[in-house]
């Protein structure tokens, strides 16, 4: 119970004690983050919009909303509340919709085989292969791979996917998808999925097409992180990938301490020219990769993007280079893998 009168939260009490239901109350949603975990959640007497965005992030447990508003109540439902009642509902209208939610039925039991792409999983002996070799996942890792390849193609919200694969009684920061998604993705090297970022809404897991990929690389100058990433997937992809770097504020020749770390390894980076982002390349690519471009400046992609968080190479000296490169390279081989061209 999270605001409200009292004497509701007690009446609550002795209504649901009986049949097994601890009733705990706070005065604000953020005591949400001091409970192990909720199996539905009563809101009352606060603001209910900012209340129901709170409790979505924290926690995909069913939530009933009281308060006097209709258009607030719609609002709070298309934001994911699961049910409202008018102010002044009698106490045992509010217990009985309690009891309701704690009695929904649990949903049908989920396939216990899923193939997508090269991975097979069997949530029965809790194992992943893709072909002959076996994923090593920790059980976390598992249940959110679960959870993705049974939603495969569909875009899932951080709460989704915590009421997914954390369950709907879990109760955190949704920054623990981020964090558990990052370190899912190298171990699906070779899968033919990939599990794609939608900058504010979620993710989605896509099964890899054949069809031939054109990837852009783009950071602010296209004097470095992009120009090393284009070359890099341009020498490993055979031609087998389309490639193209553009940066926003584009300089006027590609940094001499790239172009020498670059040279070191075989690969000739002084007849490149850097060039600026257009719309044209925006609405080519199906895959975007971005190094330190501003979000301000970007415009709005089509094709999956992600963000490589890369330090600029600009005026460092020689050793910091080369570890940018190495770094960049082994993210392009990653990449390489999950475009299976």
């Amino acid at each position: 119970m999270i605001g409200g009168a009292p004497g509701t939260a007690a009446y609550l009490k002795e209504r649901l004690g009986p049949r097994g239901a601890d009733v705990v109350a706070h005065r604000r949603v953020d005591g949400l983050q001091r409970e192990p975990f909720v199996d539905a959640i009563v809101l009352d007497g606060v603001d209910l919009v900012d209340g129901t965005a709170a409790v979505r992030r924290a926690t995909a447990a069913p939530l009933l909303i009281i308060g006097p508003d209709q258009a607030v109540a719609a609002t709070c439902l298309g934001m994911g509340a699961d049910a409202w009642l008018p102010s002044g509902s009698a106490m045992n209208l509010v217990a009985a919709q309690v009891q309701a939610m704690l009695a929904k039925g649990a949903p049908p039991p989920p396939r216990t085989r899923l193939k997508v792409g090269r991975i097979e999983l069997n949530s029965e002996s809790r194992r992943a292969h893709v072909e002959d070799r076996e994923l090593p996942l920790t059980p976390r890792e598992f249940d959110l791979l679960n959870a993705f390849l049974l939603n495969e193609g569909t875009v899932l919200s951080r709460d989704r996917i915590l009421a997914a694969a954390w369950g709907a009684r879990f109760v955190g920061e949704p920054k623990t998808v981020d964090v558990h998604v990052a370190w899912l993705r190298p171990k699906l090297e070779a899968s033919g999925v990939r599990i794609t970022t939608l900058r504010g809404i979620g993710y989605r897991l896509d099964e890899l097409e054949r069809a031939r990929q054109r990837v852009l690389f783009v950071c602010v100058e296209n004097a470095g992180r992009s120009q090393m990433a284009a070359a890099f997937l341009k020498r490993l992809s055979d031609g087998r990938v389309d490639v193209e770097s553009a940066g926003t504020r584009p300089a006027k020749r590609v940094h001499r301490e790239v172009m020498d770390v670059m040279g070191e390894i075989g690969i000739d980076l002084r007849n490149e020219r850097p060039q600026a982002l257009s719309a044209e390349m925006a609405r080519a690519a199906t895959r975007v990769v971005t190094m330190g471009c501003e979000a301000e400046e970007c415009p709005v992609f089509a094709a999956p993007v992600e963000d490589w968080g890369i330090r600029n190479p600009a005026g460092l000296p020689a050793p910091a280079v080369r570890e940018i490169r190495d770094e960049i390279e082994r993210r392009v081989r990653l990449l390489l893998s999950e475009l299976n061209p």
